[in-house]
């Protein structure tokens, strides 16, 4: 492990400073070898976590590895493009205002023609710190390009394990955002990934750019002991990340915290999970409206068996309007084939949040596998209880909901907002329902402003999944800039980020209650391979053609 972080040091500075062309040309050459590989990469993972590899299940692995991967291969490269051309990836002036508060606003997607057509009806703004000047945006972009002869430097990356794409937009944010040589240590949980990781991004290797190994916690030790690493970025849960930092519990990690000196002595990044909560604003819905709402939440649950760190994983409902959605809930998770508990751990937290004694009532249909765990709503709280979901993620397929008896939307928002920010863990991503009715409303959206300021999340969205910036590549994600090393939250700092902003305070998705096109996440889409395929080629070839296939498959849905 020593010898390879020496080897990657040494060609750190070299592949620093290596000619945009190259760049543009290796990551050419990973999009070609990505189209050819990216199937095998979804059929890897159904295999590993117990699904067929054909229909929904393959449709869904899809996305969430290779077409995510794609498309931030495909965005770095027209980045790279735009910062030889003009100093920094495009962005046009009428994208950028100052808002009320101070902060500078950047519509960041829809950023293309195609975008504009296939994310319909929604937008993502991210917000930066008020000391951006909105007339020279470019010094607030692509830090590392500015600089005449980089140095180069190693970071050390700790993969995540639940999701193809975590380690491969983790390794790409590292070369070509960050500037950094990347070891990638792959989890033991999705090991099997990484030859097909080698063979598809060795042309960055070949610039001197990365390396992958493998191993457990030695190794994971040895890695980040190395003197040739000079940052860490991890993705996995908070109890690593504080072993990592601040050492074992106990009076030595309290001394070390309370003096700020932690014991690993490099930079570090992170991101670090979630409770993610999902908050109904109180309001008028259709039946139909109140239907999408259970079908949205239920697909943010069933995705991935619930191991993504923006799952739903808190319901912040009226409590006028619990029980219609909760019975929906129930419908849903009865129709719903369960999945194996692949990721280690997962049986022993549900247990643990679910023990007999603890605060709640388990809403939960039995299941006969040993390795698998039945869709579970948690029901009966107030934001006055001191339920273990509030502060333990829920790394399994259980959904924690609290009811507020406030039927007012303005009231309503302010107490949930005080909720998950003074009790709920986590600091990723939150989101809003909000009945179409209040769309115009004044009053109304005077408070989903106030609370979508005032959420400590990195990403707050409207309407939509959070995973939705997690997955288009162009906006940053990351926890809420308010963490600390010391209480790292959801993590420190934003990877992706296609645009290369700086100074990032939080990113905003909105957009309307919207039923059509069905969302991929629903769970009876009925065309989930078909849209993730032609979505995958289109990503991998730009071809009309793909582009057209996308949108009907989209429509079928």
């Amino acid at each position: 492990m020593l010898a390879i972080a020496a080897r990657l040091a040494g060609s750190a500075r070299a592949f620093a400073r290596a000619p945009l062309l190259r760049k543009v040309a290796a990551l050419a050459e990973v999009r070609a070898r990505l189209h050819r590989d990216g199937e095998a990469l979804a059929w890897l993972g159904c295999e590993a976590k117990g699904l067929a590899p054909q229909g929904a299940p393959f449709g869904e692995e899809l996305l969430a590895g290779s077409v995510i991967i794609q498309r931030y291969v495909r965005l770095l490269g027209e980045a790279l493009t735009g910062i030889r051309e003009r100093g920094a990836p495009f962005i046009p002036d009428e994208r950028v205002e100052r808002l009320s508060s101070g902060e500078v606003s950047v519509e960041v997607v829809p950023n293309s023609p195609s975008d504009r057509a296939l994310f319909l009806p929604y937008s993502i703004h991210v917000r930066l710190a008020p000391e951006v000047d909105t007339g020279e945006l470019r010094s607030a972009q692509a830090s590392f390009y500015q600089r005449r002869e980089p140095e180069g430097a190693v970071a050390a990356v700790l993969g995540g394990g639940n999701v193809a794409s975590i380690p491969a937009l983790d390794l790409l944010h590292q070369c070509f955002v960050e500037g950094r040589a990347c070891l990638l240590k792959m989890s033991p949980v999705n090991a099997y990934l990484g030859p097909l990781f080698e063979r598809i991004f060795a042309p960055i290797a070949e610039l001197g750019g990365l390396a992958i190994v493998y191993g457990g916690v030695e190794a994971g030790k040895a890695m980040l002991s190395s003197p040739d690493v000079a940052h860490v970025h991890m993705t996995g849960a908070i109890e690593t990340h504080d072993a990592i930092v601040w050492g074992p519990p106990g009076p030595e990690r309290v001394a070390r915290m309370q003096s700020g000196r932690p014991l690993l002595q490099k930079s570090i990044s992170s991101e670090l999970g979630n409770i993610s909560p999902v908050i109904v604003v109180p309001g008028p819905y259709t039946e139909s409206e109140l239907t999408g709402v259970a079908e949205s939440v239920a697909g943010m649950l069933f995705n991935n068996a619930s191991f993504n760190c923006n799952a739903a994983k808190l319901l912040v409902v009226p409590k006028s309007t619990a029980e219609p959605l909760l019975a929906r809930l129930e419908q849903l998770f009865a129709e719903q084939p369960v999945r194996t508990a692949y990721y280690p751990g997962a049986i022993a937290r549900y247990r643990e949040l679910t023990r007999a004694g603890g605060e709640g009532r388990l809403r939960a249909q039995p299941v006969a596998g040993a390795t698998q765990l039945p869709w579970s709503l948690l029901t009966g709280l107030t934001p006055e209880s001191e339920a273990s979901s509030f502060q333990v993620e829920p790394f399994c397929p259980l959904l924690t909901v609290v009811e507020i008896d406030e039927s007012g939307p303005e009231e309503f928002l302010d107490a949930a907002t005080r909720f998950v920010n003074e009790k709920v863990w986590g600091s990723l991503n939150a989101m809003l329902f909000v009945p179409r009715e209040f769309e115009d409303e004044p009053s109304v959206q005077g408070a989903i402003d106030r609370a979508v300021e005032e959420l400590r999340y990195g990403v707050v969205a409207i309407n939509y999944w959070p995973a939705v910036a997690y997955g288009l590549g162009t906006p940053p994600w990351g926890g809420h800039p308010s963490a600390s090393l010391a209480d790292a939250q959801s993590g420190l700092g934003f990877v992706h980020n296609s645009l290369m902003l700086e100074n990032v305070r939080k990113v905003v998705l909105r957009g309307p209650l919207w039923r059509f096109p069905k969302q991929v996440w629903i769970p009876s889409h009925r065309s989930l391979q078909g849209l993730a395929r032609s979505l995958f080629d289109f990503e991998s070839t730009s071809s009309p053609t793909a582009f057209l296939r996308t949108a009907a498959y989209g429509l079928r849905g």
